[in-house]
């Protein structure tokens, strides 16, 4: 007998491949890309925003108002109609919190139907060409797909490279090199001084 966990699972995989399938169906590639970017940036600032959330909850909002509202705000932003409606059935549920779920679930049906992965990027500068096609080969040569790199620039980084796909993530950033040796320095620190007691 299925459980409450297993159901959920079931229905975020069926709202990834519907989203999926409809992007795919409707434009190709190209449209499955754009999508997936869009749903990330409404995930994205739904999860940083009490105001944007705010307009979904509430004893006060009916499903019928938090389907309409979130076809309205999906209008203003120019979001692909794909998207639009699987976010408008997950306001009407009131399932907005599976977004993140849904998201990975996009992803690992995106490498399993495609063979393609998804790889986000960050550094301090932009990547040039030859460093751009090295991580591409690794990433191809490591998970047996296409790689496709979204780049995000982070000027508050001190130097290096995070790397993310098929829900695995690499830091190999100055920042968190930094932070590792301060911890292994402050380890070190309290172990002598606990010795010396």
């Amino acid at each position: 007998m299925p459980t409450n966990r297993h159901i959920a699972k079931a229905e975020v995989d069926v709202y990834a491949g519907t989203l999926l399938d409809a992007l795919n169906n409707n434009g190709g590639m190209d449209a499955v890309l754009e999508g997936r970017e869009q749903y990330h940036d409404v995930m994205m600032f739904y999860i940083s925003h009490d105001a944007f959330k705010a307009l979904f909850q509430g004893a006060d909002k009916t499903p019928d108002m938090r389907k309409k509202r979130m076809e309205e705000v999906m209008s203003n932003a120019h979001v692909r109609p794909e998207v639009s409606t699987i976010l408008g059935v997950l306001a009407e549920k009131d399932s907005l919190a599976a977004m993140p779920r849904i998201y990975r679930a996009f992803n690992s049906l995106l490498a399993s139907k495609f063979n393609t992965y998804i790889v986000d990027v960050t550094t301090r500068v932009p990547l040039d060409d030859h460093l751009r096609e090295i991580i591409k080969n690794k990433v191809s040569a490591d998970l047996g797909g296409n790689a496709i790199l979204y780049e995000t620039v982070d000027p508050h980084m001190l130097g290096g490279i995070i790397m993310s796909a098929n829900d695995k993530r690499i830091d190999a950033s100055l920042d968190t090199m930094l932070n590792q040796a301060r911890s292994a320095l402050k380890k070190t620190n309290d172990m002598e001084v606990n010795a010396r007691g």
